[in-house]
């Protein structure tokens, strides 16, 4: 399958990762540098990217009710199941995986194989509000 074959989504999110392979490949970057990289450019930024939105709706006339959980791709590979994926996949969502057990989010994670062959692995960081206030408290 070519590029051209796949929606806009699933390309955006092949291009990034194939990216970070070829980084890997070339020697640009670790599998540890990936790992970081996916952690604080990528699941942080979007973490932090929620909470301000929320903070924002909180202002008068802004509907607070929007959600509070962000969704971030992990991973994006050529395949039809979780199986196809890269050792290196595994290990960066295991990576994401004990950062968000560590900061105590809740999240679930998310496989799915598109009907263009991609299998993609996201994490749902949820209930961002209830996070937010707890960390206020801990401070």
């Amino acid at each position: 399958m070519t590029d051209g074959e796949y929606t806009a989504e699933e390309a955006r999110w092949l291009k990034t990762w194939d990216d970070k392979l070829a980084q890997l490949a070339s020697g640009a970057m670790t599998a540890d540098d990936v790992c970081q990289w996916m952690w604080k450019d990528k699941v942080l930024n979007a973490i932090n990217v929620t909470l301000q939105r929320m903070k924002r709706a909180e202002r008068p006339g802004l509907d607070a009710r929007r959600s509070d959980n962000t969704w971030v791709t992990v991973a994006a590979e050529r395949g039809r199941r979780k199986e196809d994926l890269s050792a290196l996949a595994f290990q960066t969502l295991a990576f994401v995986y004990q950062r968000l057990k560590d900061r105590g989010h809740e999240f679930d994670v998310d496989w799915m194989a598109t009907s263009n062959g991609v299998v993609v692995v996201s994490v749902n960081v949820k209930a961002l509000r209830e996070f937010s206030e707890r960390r206020k408290k801990s401070d």
